[in-house]
């Protein structure tokens, strides 16, 4: 350890890499040989399929009819029981209705058969008298 020690402290303050003679000065022509002579820095453009750019068009109109589809079949399904309750609530009120006129005729008939079956009596002494 001692030796790998002393050989560090000989170093101190020197660079230990060493760059070979006349390279920096080919550098740049050893990179352009190695190049492709087609080489340009120009992007070639690609079409882009129509279908590509409005593909999240689609699916945005998608949902939102979707959306619109499930709103119109529920508010319909409301709308439809709305409509079934109002029609029972008529035929229902029309039935009592109906009920009812025929239970007030039935109970006008039995009225008049009860006060001519209570007041006959008086009433034909009442004929017989002015008869007399």
């Amino acid at each position: 350890m001692g030796k790998d020690q002393h050989e560090l402290d000989n170093l101190k303050g020197q660079n230990p890499f060493r760059v070979p003679e006349g390279y920096m000065e080919s550098l740049t022509d050893q990179i352009m040989s190695q190049l492709p002579e087609d080489a340009t820095c120009e992007k070639k453009s690609r079409k882009v399929p129509m279908i590509t750019r409005l593909r999240p068009w689609i699916g945005i109109a998608a949902i939102s009819l979707g959306i619109a589809f499930f709103i119109n079949i529920f508010i319909g399904l409301e709308d439809q029981t709305d409509a079934y309750m109002n029609d029972s609530l008529r035929v229902q009120t029309q039935r009592q209705a109906d009920i009812m006129s025929g239970l007030q005729s039935n109970l006008d008939e039995e009225y008049l058969e009860y006060l001519e079956a209570r007041y006959s009596d008086y009433i034909l002494e009442e004929e017989l008298a002015y008869s007399e």
